[in-house]
């Protein structure tokens, strides 16, 4: 067995070497991916001086001296509303222009009165008051400047970004394609159909469903290939199938530990498949198992049949290495305080316990650790948002250490 820190680095060594290619996508579907080239804002934002208010726009200098008892009389010349062009004339210092929110600024006015702010009498507009010059106007490049770094190679795409690149027409952006994984379950005991009543020595295909919902939303493409019975010659036809697909890793579940029905490992040496590490020093999840195919083959994982094991088998080993793959630095743990410790640990080994974040009053970090870790207990996961994380050297945790977790999806 080797550690989990060394097993990541190798899982990270081979992704970085099997990087992905990059892709263009419509803006609308940039959620969840990698940006891929550094983007700069093609125009400014605002694109021109615009009014902020509906009201008057004019010279600041024209209500030099405006007072209730003195006001300012100015005519009307012109109307301009959004969308319109900008007016060729200037306004003189005895004339203004009635302008709409959002509407080009005319020519030498450097402000707008806000039409509360002033009263219409019929062709002309009394002002009460003074205007200092940027008054309720909106600036070209106030928000962005033309040319303007606004997204950096490597930035995790998000639904916050569409609205700005919307706002500056950037309709496509170079993304880093999403890593293709195929994944086949095995296990005679094992029943796919949930609406199928059990016989005596079976079980649910738990994982399946899970990892069929959790690979998206780590941003896979993935595709399912079924369930193996423990059958030696199917699973070498699955493997040459998920092989041909051109997927980028492979991931099975179950058949990776030492009984005489675990027989992925000799099936991918006969394929010519070079083992970077079977066995980790972690619970659960120990007999996890990574593979690489020759001549530039898809990279594999081969994860233990328990639930919680191939849970965290996804969360902690395949998605450290779809990062790698998608030249993404890789993830930081966050840290809180333990609020119900644990000291029913080996310290050889390192543990994911399913556990519950939150925040106390004073906006600390608090963890609390659940019942019923075992790897083939699931009821924990109705509770947990997070995995909190028992080093390797490290006997017991308990009540008041600061210990790393993870969010059960990354953040």
């Amino acid at each position: 067995m080797i550690c989990y820190e060394e097993a990541v680095a190798i899982i990270r060594r081979c992704g970085e070497g099997r990087r992905l290619e990059t892709e263009s996508v419509a803006l609308e579907a940039i959620a969840g991916r990698t940006c891929a080239q550094a983007v700069t804002a093609p125009m400014a934002n605002q694109p021109f001086d615009n009014s902020a208010m509906d009201g008057y726009a004019l010279h600041s200098a024209a209500l030099e001296g405006a007072t209730p008892e003195t006001p300012v009389i100015l005519d009307v010349i012109g109307r301009v509303v959004a969308g319109e062009r900008t007016p060729e004339q200037s306004p003189l210092v005895d004339q203004c222009y009635e302008i709409m929110t959002g509407a080009p600024m005319p020519p030498n006015c450097d402000c707008v009165v806000p039409v509360e702010n002033a009263e219409l009498q019929g062709d002309k507009v009394v002002f009460f008051e003074g205007a200092e010059s940027g008054r309720n106007v909106r600036l070209t490049g106030a928000d962005f400047a033309a040319d303007e770094l606004i997204l950096n190679t490597g930035t995790r795409l998000d639904l916050r970004h569409i609205l700005p690149l919307a706002t500056l027409g950037v309709s496509q952006v170079k993304v880093v394609r999403k890593p293709r994984v195929a994944v086949l379950s095995t296990g005679l005991e094992v029943i796919d159909d949930l609406d199928q009543p059990l016989q005596s020595g079976q079980i649910y295909n738990a994982s399946a469903p899970y990892i069929r919902q959790m690979l998206p939303a780590l941003g896979a493409e993935a595709s399912f290939f079924g369930t193996v019975a423990d059958e030696v010659s199917v699973f070498r036809d699955k493997l040459d199938e998920m092989i041909a697909s051109g997927a980028d890793i492979l991931v099975t579940t179950g058949a990776v530990s030492a009984g005489v029905c675990d027989f992925i490992r000799r099936e991918l040496e006969a394929k010519g498949a070079q083992i970077m590490f079977h066995k980790v020093k972690m619970r659960p999840g120990k007999p996890i198992l990574f593979a690489k195919f020759p001549n530039g083959g898809p990279l594999f994982v081969g994860l233990p049949g328990n639930p919680v094991a191939s849970a965290a088998g996804l969360r902690f080993f395949v998605y450290p290495l779809m990062r790698a793959m998608q030249g993404l630095p890789p993830e930081q743990p966050k840290h809180g305080v333990l609020k119900r410790g644990s000291n029913n640990k080996k310290a050889e080994f390192r543990m994911f316990l399913r556990a519950v974040s939150r925040h106390t009053d004073n906006t600390t970090r608090e963890i609390e650790i659940l019942p019923k870790q075992q790897s083939f207990m699931v009821s924990a996961f109705m509770a947990a948002n997070a995995w909190a994380v028992a080093a390797e050297g490290v006997a017991d945790i308990r009540e008041g250490d600061l210990v790393d977790f993870y969010p059960f999806l990354p953040e």
